[in-house]
């Protein structure tokens, strides 16, 4: 079980320290909690001992618990300073370490272990040149992350606890991909019927986020781009294809579009909609980047596990993927948490069921 420190400074956003912590122990870390005098003012050291199943820290003693935290052999594997006050990241930035929190993160930082600062203050002290500097000056670090605010209504409000979480997990997960750009075509497409109508489809695009959380986890740089009006979406991933090791393609593409007329089509006739076949992207992309490593989608409806197994199958040698992933629509429908698919690879077919979640993370595991 990996062990993360959690500095928690005196602002208001320290209200939800507890929701972090415990969003953190469901994902299975432990988590020990320092509080400043500040934050001992807004949270009660019982609340976040009973939320984080740990003795709160408020002092520094005679057990040196910096040391034993970060220390050389020490148990920790992360330091998170949520929320952290203007104060607190300038004596960071300086090494001045006159609380728990600021002796904490100087031995950490000097044990080489990851340290992630989420900012919380009001908008002018945040945009202050000199905490700007010191906050540019901690980021040169190689190990330390800013978890950069929400600025509205004059704050620089603490990001959200699901972002601050997945950062932890990308600094302590698997890290296969280091290194590796992907890019990851996501949701749905849509074409111009009249200024006011288009043709679209269901894909939720929820299967794309799971992956792109996945694939973050694992150390890869993601490049991302939402369904959008086809002949945008088409433009925008080859102009980012170049750069890419891998190209993913959950999206559900149009296959078909109709001519766009300029004007609105009344409502008060029929008319017959002639529709032509789109843009095929992923035999274009195979086209002009023949090297390059492709994991596409592929939906259909009413069909065996068997016949699933044999169109991934056909699919993948008629477009050279280094992977399909084949799902039946009419058992699980587009939109669901939940579904099965079978992944069809070159070596071997393999068949998984759950969340999107669960397939996002074995689908990875496979690249």
């Amino acid at each position: 079980m990996k062990t993360i420190v959690l500095g928690i400074c005196g602002s208001i956003a320290a209200i939800r320290a507890f929701d972090l912590v415990r969003v953190l122990r469901k994902k299975g870390f432990s988590v020990q909690v320092l509080m400043s005098k500040g934050a001992e003012g807004i949270i009660t050291k019982d609340a976040m001992e009973w939320a984080s199943g740990n003795s709160v820290i408020t002092q520094i003693t005679g057990k040196v618990e910096h040391v034993k935290f970060f220390g050389k052999k020490g148990k920790a594997d992360l330091m998170i300073i949520a929320p952290a006050t203007a104060n607190t990241i300038s004596k960071i930035a300086m090494a001045i370490d006159d609380t728990p929190i600021t002796t904490f993160a100087t031995i950490a930082i000097g044990s080489k272990k990851p340290v992630l600062i989420a900012p919380a203050m009001h908008e002018p002290m945040y945009e202050h040149p000199i905490v700007q500097k010191n906050l540019e000056l901690l980021e040169k670090e190689k190990r330390i992350k800013i978890i950069e605010p929400l600025v509205e209504e004059e704050k620089a409000k603490l990001a959200p606890v699901e972002k601050i979480v997945l950062e932890v997990e990308k600094a302590l997960g698997k890290k296969k991909l280091e290194g590796k750009k992907i890019l990851l075509g996501n949701g749905a497409t849509y074409s111009q019927i009249d200024p006011m109508r288009i043709i679209t489809n269901l894909s939720s695009g929820k299967m794309g986020k799971a992956l792109e959380h996945e694939l973050l986890l694992n150390g890869a740089t993601v490049s991302l781009v939402e369904g959008t009006e086809h002949e945008k979406f088409y433009s925008e991933i080859m102009k980012e294809l170049p750069k890419a090791d891998y190209f993913v393609l959950p999206a559900a593409i149009n296959d078909f579009e109709a001519k766009e007329q300029k004007n609105k089509i009344p409502s008060s006739k029929k008319i017959n909609l002639e529709l032509v076949p789109a843009k095929k992207l992923l035999s274009e992309v195979r086209e002009k980047f023949p090297e390059l490593k492709i994991i596409a989608f592929k939906a259909e409806t009413n069909k065996s596990k068997k016949e699933l197994g044999k169109i991934g199958k056909e699919f993948l040698k008629k477009n050279k993927l280094q992977m399909v992933v084949v799902n039946d629509v009419s058992k699980n429908p587009t939109g669901s948490d939940k579904s099965e698919m079978l992944i069809v690879s070159r070596e071997k077919t393999v068949f998984v069921k759950g969340t999107k979640e669960k397939i996002a993370g074995k689908i990875v595991s496979l690249i």
